[in-house]
């Protein structure tokens, strides 16, 4: 399954992030269809053109229109407005909270009541536009998860509709606080606005992590180039990622990879709890499950679980540690291990069909180990011991070299 991250480090904006999408493969005919199913102008043209900032190749994103004039809109407006359209379902509902993230917070940096706020340049059709080309441009590519670097606060000041404002400006502060996205400060000969609004409410709405993933098999890279000058690169690209562990390599190999250490001690559970626990655990997902006693504080004697899980399934792990322990505590550590391309599968015999995992060595050695269970049943239909049958099992599947799926 594929996951997008988008390195917003440089800046953020709606339409730096729609151009990156474009520009990683998002047809044109998706945003072309969006002008046509908002029904708010005809005559409004949208371009993606290739461009460069500083010698960084990337798509800027222009629009061009007859001059219209614009009042501001409430949320109630937008709302209408998106609810009116002709876009899919998840396009609006995706669109209306990144406006509902937005008005909640200028409700608080203004003293109103959400329903009384009123989007200036945040209600204009601009906006509205990139938003709505955000949200579906994320609908096409329908990622696993979404992951975001840390967005840059800026520095300065900047004209508004209110006036001269210090950047970060009021909303993107209020939006940083309430969602918890942290602002990273780095030397920057601009000064000015380069996370916008609209960029961090795309952020609130999106972000499964803030982070880059620790394992990225890039598949493809978009850039999306911003309107501003600045005395260095303005670009924000988004990278088509895999974080699915193929383990079949042509090269043999080791593979290298993060996986997810997760322990607790307990000492107020029975055996059986503890063994229940276990059994969740691994049914959860988890690649494996150990316990030893330990000496915990007043000399009582304890139990030390401890669960290696992939990445994709601390979470869920978590959930097991919380609702069926009585642990109140987790610790978590990330480890690495190296691990021999492998696969899992099964074989037809003459003694009846066995479940077996081969892997390979680097030097191209097969190895194949037969499971335990099928060695028993066999055993237990057959009358043969195990070891004889375990010898004429490895001399049947000697010849079965064939790796890969």
């Amino acid at each position: 399954m594929k996951s997008i991250f988008i390195d917003c480090c440089l800046g953020i904006s709606g339409d730096m992030l729609a151009s990156a999408l474009f520009d990683l493969g998002v047809p044109e005919s998706i945003f072309l269809d969006n002008l046509v199913n908002l029904k708010i102008d005809e005559d409004l043209k949208l371009n993606f053109d290739t461009g460069d900032s500083e010698g960084i190749n990337g798509i800027l994103c222009t629009k061009t229109k007859t001059q219209i004039e614009e009042s501001s809109r409430s949320l109630n407006d937008i709302k209408n407005l998106l609810l009116d359209s002709s876009l899919n379902n998840y396009v609006k509902e995706k669109s209306i909270e990144v406006f509902e993230i937005l008005a909640a917070a200028e409700a608080i940096v203004h003293g109103n009541e959400i329903v009384d706020v009123h989007f200036h340049e945040l209600g204009s059709i601009d906006s509205i536009i990139d938003i709505v080309n955000v949200c579906s441009a994320i609908d096409f590519l329908k990622p696993e998860k979404i992951y975001f670097s840390n967005p840059p606060a800026g520095k300065g000041t900047v004209y508004t509709s209110h006036g001269l404002l210090p950047v970060p400006v009021p909303t993107v502060l209020e939006i940083a606080k309430q969602k918890e996205i942290p602002l990273i400060l780095f030397e920057d000969k601009f000064i000015g606005e380069i996370t916008t609004p609209t960029g961090i409410a795309l952020i609130a709405t999106f972000l499964d992590k803030i982070g880059q993933p620790d394992n990225m098999n890039i598949k493809k890279i978009g850039i999306g180039l911003g309107n501003k000058n600045f005395s260095r690169p303005n670009f924000l690209r988004v990278l088509l990622i895999d974080k699915k562990h193929d383990c079949i390599t042509n090269n043999n190999q080791p593979l290298y990879e993060t996986i997810i250490s997760q322990e607790a001690w307990i000492d107020d559970s029975t055996p059986e709890d503890i063994a229940t626990l276990i059994d969740r655990l691994r049914l959860a997902g988890a690649i494996d499950v150990v316990c030893h006693s330990v000496d915990m504080k007043k000399n009582r004697k304890g139990i030390c679980i401890k669960a290696i899980v992939k990445p994709e399934d601390e979470t869920l792990l978590r959930e097991v540690w919380f609702n069926y322990s009585t642990t109140i505590g987790l610790r978590e550590n990330k480890i690495n291990r190296w691990i021999l391309p492998r696969r899992t599968g099964k074989h037809k015999t003459k003694l009846g069909e066995v479940s077996f995992k081969q892997s390979m060595r680097p030097n191209g050695k097969i190895l194949i180990k037969i499971e335990h269970k099928d060695l028993a049943k066999i055993s237990l239909n057959t009358g043969i011991p195990l070891d004889e049958i375990r010898q004429k099992l490895f001399m049947e599947l000697s010849e079965f070299y064939e790796f890969n799926d």
